[in-house]
């Protein structure tokens, strides 16, 4: 268990150097005047709101970055048969593309990598391998069936780190935005809020295909009746 609080550890500390460069894509916003900052905003607001109907998009923007990730991982284990800049950009290349072609790859892959990650701290039969074949198997069906949560969750983080980052941005020119600056935590807890309110608006807001299939039944059941009123 020590191994698994160990990777647990090391991915809260991966997260917060991703959230420190955040300031670093505020400034960038800035520089670039109030257009940029308005389309982040707009960009923002469109991945809380409706993200996970972007589909294939989404799907390979999110499968290239696990790839990435997932060949930099792999690059120890081929050294010396590949340079080692080569898996990350092969990685992000192969899953971006099959995540596009089909977007259901992108939860499954997430689930397998996120899975083995995890089962290698948990060896089963004392054999790392085999606990990271089990628990990659598993997050991996977990990923397929909660496919629709994964890419939701997965844009309203992108959502929210663009609609933070613009907020950021604009500080410099409404004082009331300051305290965001000043105090980190206050950001920390708006991004949260942005990603749970995102995902839960996405998951409860209705299919338009739903809609649309239950009108022809509707449309039958109303003809049955006026032909046995005429009839």
């Amino acid at each position: 268990m020590t191994g698994l609080v160990a990777l647990l550890q090391a991915w809260l500390a991966a997260a917060e150097a991703l959230a420190a460069r955040l300031p670093d894509l505020a400034k960038a916003l800035a520089q670039g005047s109030w257009p940029a900052v308005a389309l982040a905003t707009a960009a923002g607001l469109v991945l809380l709101m409706a993200g996970a109907r972007l589909g294939p998009v989404l799907a390979a923007a999110g499968g290239a970055l696990l790839g990435w990730i997932a060949g930099g991982l792999a690059a120890p284990a081929v050294q010396g048969w590949l340079p080692a800049r080569l898996p990350p950009w092969v990685g992000a290349a192969g899953l971006g593309l099959s995540s596009a072609l089909v977007p259901e790859v992108y939860p499954i892959a997430l689930g397998l990598v996120m899975g083995a990650l995890l089962g290698s701290k948990v060896p089963l039969a004392g054999r790392a391998s085999l606990g990271a074949g089990v628990g990659g198997m598993a997050l991996a069906l977990l990923g397929a069936a909660l496919r629709r949560l994964v890419l939701a969750v997965t844009a309203a983080i992108a959502g929210a780190v663009l609609v933070t980052a613009a907020l950021l941005a604009s500080a410099g020119r409404f004082p009331a935005l300051a305290v965001l600056t000043q105090r980190p935590i206050i950001l920390a807890g708006l991004a949260a809020l942005l990603v749970v309110a995102g995902t839960a608006f996405q998951l409860g807001a209705r299919s338009p295909s739903g809609g649309k299939a239950r009108r022809p039944a509707r449309a039958s059941i109303h003809a049955d009746e006026w032909r046995d009123l005429q009839g």
